[in-house]
């Protein structure tokens, strides 16, 4: 992420980013709080986490529903093959998407400045440089899909024999490609609602985006539509419903966002790339170790291995669920609370969400363990149903998660995701290497373990000693947030 501070993004004939005054000024400053505005500025962000977590049970219940439901109907419809081919192609064009550069993470962070100190015209800038920096990222790597696509040979890649099975395979990426660079522009509209902590907003979007997703699912299958229709229809589902936000923002709700020509801004794309930067390691990183696993599961032991793979994945996620309904919460309040001073309350707030978070997921996976192939079989079906061993490494590797997400989120938010950045890269590195060796000796198994192992031996130790470091010591005052812009 590397929002770095003020002093040091400015430069000749540059603005300050964060007040937008010119480059010679600086942020103001205030003495430290008093015990009583910390308190009360603690209580501020509890009750916002509180707000947007209340709002995120809905959204992420319609979510999990919508899953629950469509993931049997589309396993039924399609069989295991062509479901696998599915969710195969899904998690590798959500591997892509550290191509935007890390803009749109990037574009959170930039905006959250900008409205700390209501600054509209800066956000606008901010807004319409990162929108038309997408636009080309998506129309590049276009051409770029053109260029090669005649030239892969589909069917070998998924493993499926036939002509009209590599052709049918061949379309369906096409599509789930065309929507996915759509996508780009359109995903930029929960980031802008993130940088104004209006995330309550940004979840009923995304609730009804799972229902149409939903929908869409249902309607294709009633009416036989075939697997190139289902890929397309459901993934536009979520693009479309990202357009019609973007499009309410625009027109109604902040048209200083819409994106026009002449808000673009060379030093603005200066800082979003710059901001983006780690953004976009983390993000490659990331994908790697998180949507890998099918790609090389579909390569090395046949499509048909994704399924209970992929859908025990889905199953054992849901114990995460606390976790992603408080997390896009306290980025932006750890965040304040950092340029603010104020560590004894984010010390104290990671310390109740680790209690919180990890007991949940544990407690979900001992449900899982017990029960979870029977949930699965009489979820999905007996297709979909994995060995005991696959589901309590699963296990095992959400616990992983768990502990490392809240402490991800701390470094996130208060810009310190560098040493974070490039030792997931090396972790990201081994997993892959140790997953595609063990999974031609022991299976799907081989990917878990690989990735478990890589993440153990690399990053969670050091993460977890520079998380410590960076609540141990207050931020530089320069880059510290005025208390008077909150009171």
């Amino acid at each position: 992420m590397n929002i770095i501070s003020p002093s040091q993004q400015i430069g000749p004939g540059t603005q300050n980013p964060v007040a937008g005054h010119p480059a010679t000024d600086t942020p103001s400053t205030s003495p430290p709080a008093s015990l009583d505005a910390s308190a009360s500025a603690g209580k501020r962000r509890s009750k916002r986490i509180f707000q947007a977590g209340s709002s995120a049970i809905l959204s992420k219940g319609v979510v999990l529903a919508g899953n629950a439901i469509s993931i049997p109907i589309a396993v039924r419809y399609l069989g295991p093959v062509e479901f696998g081919v599915w969710i195969t192609i899904s998690t590798t064009l959500a591997m892509l998407i550290v191509l935007d550069l890390g803009i749109a993470n990037a574009m959170t962070n930039l905006i959250s400045k900008a409205y700390a100190f209501d600054d509209k015209d800066l956000a606008g800038r901010y807004a319409s440089t990162g929108f038309w920096i997408m636009v080309l990222i998506a129309a590049a790597l276009g051409m770029i899909g053109a260029a090669v696509w005649h030239f892969i040979d589909w069917g070998d890649l998924f493993h499926v024999s036939g002509a009209a099975n590599s052709r049918e395979v061949s379309h369906a990426v096409a599509v789930a490609y065309a929507v996915f660079l759509v996508g780009l522009p359109a995903g930029l509209a929960v980031k802008y609602l993130g940088g104004y902590q209006e995330i309550r907003t940004a979840n009923i979007f995304a609730a009804i985006g799972a229902a149409a997703n939903l929908l869409a699912v249902v309607l294709i299958t009633q009416l036989n539509g075939g697997m190139v229709l289902l890929v397309g229809g459901a993934a536009g589902a979520t693009v479309g419903t990202n357009l019609a936000c973007l499009a309410w923002l625009w027109l109604r709700h902040k048209p200083w966002l819409a994106a026009t020509f002449r808000r673009w801004h060379p030093g603005s794309v200066r800082l979003l790339m710059q901001s983006g930067s780690e953004f976009f390691i983390l993000q490659l990183a990331a994908l790697i170790v998180f949507n890998s696993d099918n790609l090389v599961i579909a390569h090395y032991l046949g499509p048909a291995q994704v399924t209970p793979y992929s859908v025990t994945w889905k199953l054992v996620g849901y114990s995460a669920l606390l976790q992603t309904v408080i997390s896009p919460a306290l980025w932006p309040a750890y965040a304040e609370a950092y340029f603010r001073g104020d560590l004894r309350w984010v010390r104290r707030t990671l310390l109740r969400v680790m209690f919180l978070t990890m007991g949940a997921a544990g407690l979900a996976c001992v449900i899982f363990v017990l029960w979870g192939r029977t949930i699965i079989r009489l979820w999905a079906g007996p297709a979909a149903v994995p060995g005991q061993l696959l589901i309590i490494l699963m296990c095992i590797w959400i616990l992983i998660c768990t502990f490392m997400t809240n402490t991800s989120t701390v470094l996130m938010a208060t810009n310190k995701t560098r040493m974070q950045a490039w030792l997931s890269v090396a972790a990201a590195a081994l997993n892959l290497a140790a997953s595609i060796w063990l999974v031609q000796r022991i299976g799907s198994v081989g990917v878990l373990l690989g990735t478990i192992g890589s993440y153990i031996l690399v990053l969670v130790v050091p993460q977890t000693w520079k998380v410590i470091q960076v609540l141990r010591v207050p931020p530089d005052v320069e880059g510290s947030i005025p208390m008077n812009q909150y009171s």
